[in-house]
């Protein structure tokens, strides 16, 4: 086969990719002049960005056949800017992998969206940086990517050249720039979404604040970090309380992970599940283990 054959079958299976993928992206309006794209995630269920759906009702969805459908909010995360809608209709849904599935750097990354008036829109580009995000579970990533995205591409799909779905597409991540949340983290969230209406997260019951640590006991106990959180206050029937956690106390690790910030945490979190913490106590090191609770509502 010649290079010109080449590029013209991949060029095919490029263009039967977008149309296939095309018929599961949707354009969402909340009835401000803001449109957002929607990914129909399962035949009913649509998932989008929470920015590009403001409003909790009077929420619609056009689909690619210009149907224009009523949709409700099932539920937001404002963590990750993901919202679910549901629609009284069986659309055509994306194929989503099962399996973990992170893509490489490097790789062709085909963006598809439907954003505003101008229909579907397709843009090609490569996956130009790879994200890992601490979660308590399976292993999760943000990806960006050099493909041009119009306004209103946020909830539209980044896709490999193999049709796998890298990620949804979040502008507001990237401050306009081409980010797309890894298809294991929306799978996770839309999946709180459906059964809770919102995202259930890991609770301590403590208040903390950033404080640098003494060089003294950085080298005492071997620490690279040079800070921890020190609590300032403890929830009497917290999770923190029952695990054995005091005013004054220094956290330096969660689950054997170094942490200096309070978004370590809320990241690594998970509720209902058993953890570890490393404080520092008098100058001692201690390890605390105990479950965390719900975040409230």
């Amino acid at each position: 086969m010649t290079m010109s054959n080449e590029l013209s079958s991949f060029s095919d299976a490029l263009a039967e990719l977008v149309s296939t993928a095309g018929s599961s992206l949707v354009r969402v309006d909340d009835g401000t002049r803001l449109t957002a794209t929607g990914l129909v995630w399962e035949p009913n269920v649509i998932v989008t960005t929470s920015h590009g759906t403001e409003r909790d009702d009077d929420l619609f969805v056009i689909t690619s056949e210009g149907m224009r459908l009523p949709a409700q909010l099932i539920g937001r995360d404002p963590e990750t800017d993901l919202a679910a809608l549901r629609v009284e209709a069986e659309l055509s849904a994306i194929a989503h992998p099962n399996e973990n599935f992170e893509p490489r750097l490097g790789q062709l990354a085909l963006a598809l969206s439907r954003p505003g008036d101008y229909g579907l829109v397709a843009t090609l580009g490569i996956v130009a940086s790879v994200q890992a995000t601490q979660t308590a579970g399976a292993p999760e990533y943000i990806v960006s990517t050099d493909a041009d995205l119009y306004p209103g591409s946020s909830g539209g799909a980044l896709l490999a050249a193999d049709g796998r779905l890298i990620g949804l597409i979040n502008r507001g991540f990237g401050r306009g720039m081409g980010v797309a949340l890894g298809t294991p983290l929306v799978a996770r969230v839309v999946t709180a979404l459906l059964q809770h209406g919102r995202v259930p997260r890991g609770y301590l019951g403590v208040k903390m604040q950033h404080v640098a640590l003494p060089d003294g006991l950085r080298v005492t106990h071997s620490l690279a970090q040079e800070s921890g959180l020190l609590v300032i206050h403890v929830e009497p029937e917290g999770a923190a309380h029952a695990a054995g956690v005091l005013l004054g106390d220094t956290l330096i690790g969660l689950d054997g992970t170094p942490l200096d910030d309070v978004s370590g945490i809320r990241e690594r979190l998970a509720a209902g599940r058993a953890f570890t913490l490393e404080i520092l106590r008098g100058g001692q090191r201690q390890t605390l283990t105990g479950t965390a609770a719900t975040s409230p509502a």
